[in-house]
């Protein structure tokens, strides 16, 4: 893994914390506010955002086991922590996983953000892998 990656496996679900796939001159636009709110990009942060909630992504009950699949999320992060915005980014097989992975990080707490010693609102991209 490279990139500053960490990579999290409980059980038949891994979820890769993965380095910004975004232009990492600045901070990133944000449209969920009525006001602009830049996010920064994790490896722009002097401190990354922690996961504080255990998250665990259950398998679709509709789906055989062993079925393998992948989910990018991305998570906009505000300064205190909560999630402003958490989207696909892509998924393979499509149709399978994202509603799972998106219910499971939809209510997930993080510790800010840090740059220049203030807690700042972060992006953060993770993969979720379903199966062995």
């Amino acid at each position: 893994m490279s990139g500053g990656a960490l990579l999290l496996r409980v059980g038949a679900v891994c979820v890769l914390l993965l380095a910004p796939l975004q232009d990492t001159r600045g901070p990133v636009a944000g449209a969920a506010h009525a006001a602009p709110t830049h996010y920064w990009p994790v490896n722009r942060l002097d401190v990354r955002p922690q996961i504080k909630t255990h998250v665990m992504p259950e398998y679709p009950a509709d789906l055989p086991a062993g079925v393998r699949g992948r989910v990018v999320l991305e998570l906009r992060i505000s300064a205190d922590g909560t999630l402003d915005r958490v989207s696909v980014v892509r998924a393979a097989p499509r149709g399978r996983f994202e509603q799972a992975t998106l219910k499971a990080f939809s209510a997930a707490r993080f510790t800010p953000g840090m740059r220049k010693g203030k807690a700042v609102p972060s992006l953060l991209r993770i993969e979720v892998t379903f199966g062995d």
